[in-house]
């Protein structure tokens, strides 16, 4: 990285703290912290948004009777600081692993292993499944997996990675080889928070994404900032020289709101902050 590249990213994160000022959202609290802009209030608005995802559990832990909204919940709580004992985190993670190998999961029949989690039964349509990235996931099967992986990576940040149906999960997704480029980055955000003996074997799953990363930064048929999203999870060096060197593509996407896309998504703007934050600290 050049001089004129971190002249760059102060330019960059300048447009960007602009667009996070006063949202009091999620990725604007988390945003704020990286680009150290936080305000007095953002303690409480973290704070808040923590108890009104505790407030919209059921008695089962979940929100809604939901695989997906539980999941997105408690990995929501855990960004903004709730520790993976707290009460909110403890309940959602509990509904989450009663899911496991229940009706309804990918690959029901077994073959890709178990400890896959059930988004609910088959005759329940999930699809279309949207990410915080914008990717969407049309086909059902898809979907679920997908679904399956983000109740996963939850679970796994909250501590439960010594559980054996967790471990299977685990084993299946690293001997899974996804044709679909985008189902492959999700196999790796979730892998990416497992413990470091499971971590050492992502090793080739990260090797094989980076060796399809073009020159610009960029992945065939894989928006920039599914790719990065999913990466930020790994905590090794390979995965973070890709982020790298997606970053200034990335930084070439912002417009002069601040904002990444033509829609500004928070969202979207979050992950491009993080990757960016990244190419700079190397975290």
């Amino acid at each position: 990285m050049t001089d004129n590249w971190f002249l760059q990213l102060r330019e960059h994160f300048d447009r960007a703290a602009e667009f996070f000022c006063g949202r009091e959202t999620l990725a604007g609290v988390l945003a704020r912290q990286l680009l150290n802009c936080n305000v007095p209030d953002d303690p409480e608005v973290a704070d808040h948004l923590i108890r009104l995802h505790r407030r919209k559990t059921r008695m089962d832990g979940s929100i809604g009777g939901s695989l997906i909204l539980t999941a997105r919940a408690a990995w929501e709580m855990m960004e903004l600081g709730a520790p993976p004992d707290h009460a909110g985190v403890v309940r959602m993670s509990g509904y989450l692993l009663n899911q496991q190998d229940a009706p309804g999961r990918w690959s029901e029949d077994g073959r890709a292993g178990n400890g896959f989690f059930s988004p609910g039964p088959p005759t329940e349509r999930i699809a279309p499944l949207v990410l915080p990235s914008g990717t969407v996931f049309v086909q059902e099967d898809d979907a679920r997996f997908v679904a399956s992986c983000l109740a996963l990576r939850s679970v796994l940040r909250a501590g439960h990675d010594r559980r054996a149906p967790v471990r299977a999960h685990l084993d299946g997704l690293l001997t899974v080889r996804a044709i679909d480029p985008h189902l492959a980055f999700v196999a790796i955000g979730a892998l990416g928070m497992a413990s470091p003996p499971f971590l050492d074997r992502v090793a080739s799953l990260v090797a094989e994404v980076a060796d399809r990363q073009a020159d610009d930064g960029s992945w065939p048929e894989v928006t920039v900032f599914h790719a990065v999203d999913m990466l930020m999870s790994v905590p090794t060096a390979p995965a973070r020289a890709a982020v790298r060197r997606a970053a200034p593509l990335i930084a070439g996407l912002q417009g002069e709101s601040g904002a990444f896309d033509d829609s500004e998504n928070e969202d979207v703007a979050l992950i491009a902050v993080r990757a960016l934050h990244a190419s700079r600290t190397g975290l």
